[in-house]
């Protein structure tokens, strides 16, 4: 009601009585009541209804309802459109005046068969989230002025509802699996070594041109295993490459014949065992040639393209090195001289195995010193050693997934450690690699919970609890609440119920 509605009441009620004590105020009655939060929208809607029939004033009485939004922690508030009933001479006295001509003064007459409603759309701002909504109600007679009627909220007013939009939110719990690879670890050293020999020959001149030190890298790479006590070699492959240049029949001879010659000069210096050396040969490294040419830019070469076309052409082996030297011999000259020599190589791999480890003191060494020596189940012994999700465990999990990037149960358990810190991206990656295990399946629903995909994660959570997972009930009960959740929380009894009762 505006001031000036206000002021022509007081006058009007004045020349029709005397004043007076108040009389008894009847109890705040609610027909019904709706109060709506639209986060998206950023609205806030507010629906009551009261009828006049339930409200009983005397007759030179008023009774001003203002609802009114109260944040919790009281610094703000914002009051909404009041309504004001009025006994049968206060009304008659409205309408003298005026007051009621416009038609939605919000004045009403008490115990007429009218109601009252009170509807606004209102923006929503943040401090509503945690606030309630209440009605302050004044009363008057003739000229007195106006005067709270206490109510039992702190404000002094009649509470009707709560609004609260901070939603439930996940109690995390996790399922870790134990990996199941506990088979010894096998590493393996590999390199290129430039071993030279004499044009045309296979025998093998350890002095020849640079061949000490290319040789060298080969021992050098199977004494470093041999030195190390929780390592032993399983088999060392060389595998040799020639040149384009020439037939390929008498290249295939040479690719051939000099990687066995290295091969046994290798394993004279250890006395290996047979077997325990194997070879292979490629007669024309064609694929590095092209490797070459695609990726360096240092060598003078003027028809790049069309030279890798003539590779990747249809032109046997002899025919492809004729086509190239015959179209572009100042090309080919270039190719002889700075690039073919890199391609008579020997590739050499010294495959070797880690000792397992059995001592937990032992396992902790390896840890510190060169993870990648462990096993899958080691770096989940560590873990036991620390509580479930610490810091310390997560920093495990995560060592673990790093060394075997695609074991199945460790991207499991690195995807619950980031679940546990928030990283639902990271948590996404690992469980791209996590399998379909009961336990995997049961972290999708986790993360999908907590993108809020509450469908999806029902589902995983029914087929983990299928499998027996029985943590999955907990996060059940948990979407549940989380479908259930409404912002608002009515906190009146309204006289509308009364009326369904009676209709049942």
């Amino acid at each position: 009601m505006s001031i000036m509605k206000r002021n022509l009441s007081t006058i009007a009620a004045c020349t029709i009585c005397a004043a007076g004590a108040l009389a008894a105020t009847p109890a705040l009655k609610i027909y019904d009541i709706n109060v709506n939060v639209d986060e998206a929208t950023r609205k806030l809607d507010v629906d009551i209804d009261m009828k006049m029939d339930e409200i009983k004033l005397g007759s030179n009485r008023e009774v001003i309802y203002t609802p009114i939004i109260i944040a919790a922690n009281g610094t703000d508030s914002l009051e909404l459109d009041p309504v004001t009933v009025c006994g049968r001479n206060s009304w008659y006295a409205y309408l003298r005046s005026g007051a009621l001509d416009s038609g939605d003064s919000n004045i009403f007459r008490s115990g007429t068969k009218v109601t009252a409603h009170i509807t606004q759309s209102i923006p929503f701002e943040d401090w509503m989230g945690h606030s309630t909504v209440e009605m302050r109600q004044q009363e008057t007679s003739c000229c007195s002025p106006l005067k709270l009627i206490q109510g039992p909220s702190a404000h002094g007013n009649v509470e009707l509802a709560q609004i609260n939009t901070a939603r439930p939110t996940l109690v995390l719990d996790f399922v870790y699996s134990p990996p199941v690879d506990d088979k010894p670890v096998e590493k393996n050293i590999e390199g290129k070594a430039f071993v030279s020999f004499v044009v045309n020959r296979t025998e093998l001149k350890p002095d020849y041109m640079v061949n000490r030190r290319e040789i060298a890298k080969i021992l050098n790479s199977i004494d470093y295993v041999r030195q190390d006590s929780d390592a032993v070699i399983t088999g060392v492959h060389i595998k040799g490459f020639a040149s384009p240049e020439g037939s390929y029949t008498n290249n295939t001879r040479l690719a051939k014949g000099r990687t066995a010659t290295l091969a046994g000069y290798v394993r004279e210096q250890y006395h290996f065992p047979d077997g325990m050396i194997t070879t292979s040969y490629d007669p024309e490294d064609w694929a590095g040639l092209r490797n070459y040419l695609t990726d360096s830019l240092d060598y003078n070469i003027a028809n790049r393209a069309e030279i890798i076309d003539i590779i990747d052409g249809p032109l046997g082996f002899d025919a492809k090195d004729m086509a190239i030297k015959t179209r572009f011999p100042q090309d080919y000259q270039v190719i002889l001289k700075e690039i073919y020599p890199w391609l008579r190589h020997s590739d050499y791999t010294v495959k070797y195995r880690i000792k397992v480890y059995t001592d937990l003191a032992e396992i902790l060494r390896a840890y510190n010193s060169d993870p990648s020596r462990l096993r899958p189940v080691d770096f989940y012994t560590i873990a036991q050693q620390h509580d479930e999700g610490s810091p310390e465990y997560n920093k495990v999990m995560q060592t673990a997934v790093k060394v075997y990037p695609d074991d199945p149960m460790l991207n499991l358990n690195a995807a619950n450690t980031a679940l546990k810190n928030g990283y639902l991206t990271s948590a996404q990656e690992y469980l791209n690699k996590a399998g379909n295990s009961p336990e995997a399946n049961f972290a999708r629903g986790i993360l999908a919970a907590m993108l809020g995909s509450l469908n999806e994660a029902t589902q995983r959570f029914q087929e983990a609890r299928a499998c027996g997972i029985t943590k999955a009930d907990a996060y059940l009960r948990q979407i549940q609440e989380l479908r259930d959740f409404n912002p608002v929380t009515i906190t009146v009894e309204t006289t509308r119920s009364e009326d369904q009762e009676g209709q049942q």
